[in-house]
């Protein structure tokens, strides 16, 4: 790959500054500004990968060479940010979630489709090679007719996660740990079981009952297949343990364990057990996140654009998870199953 791409990250957080490593250690990728509203941090921030630094969106947006914008900055602020650069002719990468809302979800997406740039979402874990094994072991019917598909994110976050910040917030964040935490897996379990078609829900903020956003969700599922599921999402469980997710189908069961595959029992087939990388294990420590699984999800939206076709995760892919999170929330407030 020999051309060179543009990008630049807003938002000089942990997840922008994890972006920008990854960015760096691509070929043809070009860091070439960052934006932020802390003059020094984002100072320093542009000097430590050699970008130019912005306080002014709109300036940022207008840096010569800038091709890609990388939205690293609190979940409600996405669509805003996303259709403005969208506007600017920018292609946009967003970080997950797509957006808190499906309207504003589908003005992000609306937007890009108008100005006719790529849309992509970040869900880095899609791109793991023992997620992609056991994605097509399902879609070559390996398993057979699937029946139980199920997500826990049994993690934890230390009290000053929540202490004077946007996390666990409605306007920002969206949600609690179901939004923030859990949507990976989520997604993971809506992309290898297919569409729900009903949810439940019950949440609670049990050990931070000061958030206006659940530390606590547990759901039913049943998919358009037929087959059932449960999803646990939580911040309250210490010390933090890896996110785990079952798939289990007439011929078998695969059993994802953080990052690796820790069962693997299908009708005709042996294999190793603990199979995989862990490299994005956040259960405690929302640090401890390598940039591995970011690089590869950038480097194909670099590709997406050299190529002038859709990122693997666009932005109405990018929505489908979302769907689910507020299907559950919703049966969470209402106390009723949803229909999606």
């Amino acid at each position: 790959m020999t051309t060179e791409i543009g990008f630049g990250v807003v938002g000089c957080g942990l997840i922008g500054k994890v972006q920008a490593e990854a960015i760096t250690s691509i070929p043809g990728a070009r860091l070439v500004a960052v934006c932020a509203r802390d003059e020094k941090r984002t100072a320093e921030f542009a000097a430590k990968f050699g970008a130019t630094g912005y306080t002014n969106y709109d300036q940022f947006l207008r840096h010569p060479g800038l091709q890609i914008v990388n939205i690293c900055t609190p979940s409600g602020l996405h669509a805003e940010q996303g259709i403005a650069a969208a506007q600017a002719g920018k292609h946009v990468l967003v970080e997950k979630p797509i957006e808190t809302t499906l309207e504003k979800a589908d003005a992000l997406i609306e937007a890009c489709d108008r100005s006719g740039v790529k849309l992509g979402v970040i869900f880095q874990s899609r791109f793991l090679p023992a997620v992609q094994k056991i994605k097509h072991a399902i879609d070559e019917g390996k398993l057979g007719r699937l029946m139980l598909g199920d997500a826990y994110v049994k993690w934890y976050r230390a009290p000053e996660y929540y202490a004077d910040s946007w996390h666990g917030t409605m306007a920002l964040d969206g949600g609690g740990a179901l939004i923030n935490q859990a949507i990976h897996t989520v997604d993971l379990l809506r992309w290898m079981m297919g569409p729900v078609d009903v949810a439940f829900a019950m949440k609670g903020a049990l050990r931070y009952p000061h958030i206006e956003a659940e530390d606590t969700l547990v759901a039913n599922l049943r998919f358009q297949n037929g087959a059932l599921g449960v999803i646990e999402a939580t911040t309250s469980a210490k010390p933090g343990f890896k996110r785990r997710l079952e798939i289990s189908g007439e011929r078998g069961t695969v059993i994802l364990d953080g990052d690796a595959i820790s069962v693997w029992e299908i009708d005709g087939e042996s294999e190793e057990a603990n199979e995989g990388e862990q490299i994005t294990d956040g259960s405690a420590n929302p640090a401890a996140i390598s940039n591995e699984g970011h690089r590869r999800q950038i480097e194909d939206m670099m590709r997406a654009v050299i190529e002038d076709r859709a990122p693997m995760i666009d932005g109405r892919e990018g929505r489908k998870s979302l769907e689910v999170v507020v299907a559950l929330y919703e049966s969470a407030a209402s106390g009723q199953a949803i229909r999606i």
